[in-house]
């Protein structure tokens, strides 16, 4: 049985896959966007699939040229009273089986709006709620904590936003090649940061072991990777995690911090940065020591509680890479703590809780 890390180290062949196969595993519902007046997209998704439509949408707007929202699919269901009707909504979910995806999609057809199911189980019950699926190829993964689920699903709404602007004249096929060769870039880093992500921790395990609250701190690229380390580790660790966007943290949560508590952030070198390296020294100065970055920055290289690693720092996908060390984290340490992170806590916590529909 494989466990966690190694499908961290399967999602450099899951990018691939998705991009060399996606002329095939993506025409349906290419040709279905591009058959419809689409002016926004919603995308929907819980967990894993709301962070990599996160990480996603800005390179899709990029691209297709129109908005593109990330929702949680009961906060459209619930919560959304009017949605154009040139609305195209996405639905995402690896399993294909979440109850709340399926019920959101079913209003988006209720009113009449073009919809699109993307999973990587074609027979899943989320198949009878959209119009067309869209296959997220990204071959099995039996464990808990999604990895190269994460970063397939981020692959897969990339390229299929590349598709659909290239076949509408939106943008030329030189300009499609320069998105693939990025994600490529971005894949090829992985296995190698997950090795030096894995010497990391083990230099910092007594301390990082012992963790019991954690914060999470980035910002602009880095943002989808706050949110889906914080769920790795609580999926796997099981402490007391909360990711934040920076500025929100400064509203307040700071006040929260004290002698006994971690913090990692994601310093990635954009116009927040200098901000962040002034948090982590007041933090480290007036109210803990335990204050971890993960950055590209080589100040940092004598410091032994920071990951300095030759990122590429890409402008819109820099999370493929910034949540490979936190996606490690949650190995090593849940492993240290006798914790069997490939098995959820509650194997039949989604029938219990009617979550998933079978």
């Amino acid at each position: 049985m494989k466990d966690m890390f190694d499908y961290i180290l399967e999602s450099e062949q899951t990018v691939h896959q998705v991009i060399e196969e996606r002329k095939e595993t993506m025409k349906e519902a290419v040709d279905y966007f591009v058959s419809k007046p689409v002016e926004r997209m919603i995308i929907l998704g819980s967990g894993t699939s709301y962070h990599s439509v996160l990480s996603a949408k800005k390179l899709m707007e990029k691209l297709l040229g129109i908005p593109v929202s990330a929702s949680y699919p009961l906060t459209f269901k619930d919560e959304c009273a009017i949605v154009e009707k040139n609305t195209l909504v996405l639905g995402i979910s690896q399993a294909g089986k979440s109850t709340s995806t399926i019920m959101a999609l079913d209003k988006a057809r209720l009113n009449q709006l073009a919809t699109i199911a993307c999973t990587s189980d074609l027979d899943a019950p989320i198949k009878e709620s959209a119009d067309v699926l869209l296959p997220l190829n990204i071959g099995e993964e039996d464990c808990g904590p999604k990895t190269k689920g994460f970063q397939g699903s981020i692959a897969t709404l990339v390229m299929f936003a590349c598709e659909v602007a290239l076949r509408q004249g939106r943008i030329s096929e030189e300009k499609s090649e320069e998105v693939i060769e990025r994600l490529y870039k971005l894949a090829h880093s992985i296995n190698d940061l997950a090795e030096k992500s894995k010497l990391w921790v083990l230099n910092n395990l007594e301390e990082l072991k012992t963790c019991k609250r954690l914060v999470l701190v980035g910002y602009e690229p880095c943002l989808g990777a706050v949110y889906e380390g914080s769920l790795k580790i609580l999926e796997g660790v099981r402490c007391s995690v909360t990711g934040y966007q920076m500025e929100e943290f400064m509203h307040g949560i700071y006040h929260s911090i004290y002698e006994d508590d971690t913090m990692i952030y994601l310093g990635y070198p954009g116009q927040y940065f200098n901000r962040m390296k002034n948090m982590m020294r007041y933090f480290t100065e007036e109210r803990s020591k335990h204050m971890f970055m993960i950055t590209s920055d080589e100040s940092y290289a004598n410091d032994p509680r920071c990951f300095v690693y030759p990122f590429i720092n890409d402008e819109d996908l820099s999370t493929m890479e910034y949540i490979v060390p936190l996606q490690v984290l949650t190995k090593v340490i849940s492993e240290e703590l006798g914790i069997n992170c490939n098995v959820p806590s509650d194997p039949e916590f989604h029938q219990k809780m009617g979550s998933y529909r079978y």
